[in-house]
């Protein structure tokens, strides 16, 4: 069973009605994954409820909330598939790449918000501290305003696509390292 597909992130960006921008879109499934992680955000409800404590969505349209409860449902299932079809919220490849740039980083800077609101940080292994070092810093990835919008060359396009894959793998790796094994798991 593969996991099921995150909602169009275009569509979403035009149903905030210019209330988020590709950013923001990002940061608030970051702070979903980072929630899921501690094991919080129980229900779409609980969701939309920190999104708006925060003010990152603070009057979300009917179809813009809705957009939202299918993002928290499917990010929680592809969480749980044993086939890692974990996806990050970003916005599409023909954007340019400067704006996907800028997005990772807002969902990086939400993860460490979600993990920082209910987990334990202090008793993380070697290796998680590390991801979530790299984490910082790849949130502080920005765009120099002299530099302007530039052409990605292909090897611009292949380190974007292998960060994102990197950060996929980290938050899974986290969800892991605060989940603990489960019932069903064994240890070895």
């Amino acid at each position: 069973m593969s996991a099921p597909s995150l909602p169009n992130f275009s569509r979403a960006l035009d149903l905030s009605r210019g209330n988020m921008d590709s950013a923001e879109m990002a940061e608030s499934h970051g702070l979903l994954c980072g929630l899921l992680c501690c094991g919080l955000a129980d229900t779409a409800g609980d969701y939309l409820e920190q999104l708006r404590a925060i003010q990152l969505v603070p009057d979300a349209s009917d179809g813009m909330a809705q957009t939202l409860a299918e993002l928290w449902d499917t990010t929680r299932r592809q969480m749980e598939d044993e086939e890692l079809g974990f996806a990050l919220w970003l916005p599409d490849d023909d954007e340019l790449l400067e704006e996907r740039t800028i997005s990772l980083a807002q969902w990086c800077s939400g993860f460490l918000a979600g993990l920082g609101s209910g987990c334990s940080l202090e008793d993380l292994t070697e290796e998680a501290s590390e991801a979530l070092e790299d984490l910082v810093e790849i949130s502080r990835a920005e765009i120099a305003p002299d530099e302007g919008p530039l052409s990605a060359s292909e090897e611009d396009e292949k380190a974007y696509a292998e960060i994102v894959e990197y950060v996929r793998i980290i938050a899974l790796t986290l969800r892991e390292e605060f989940r603990g094994p489960g019932g069903n798991d064994s240890i070895h």
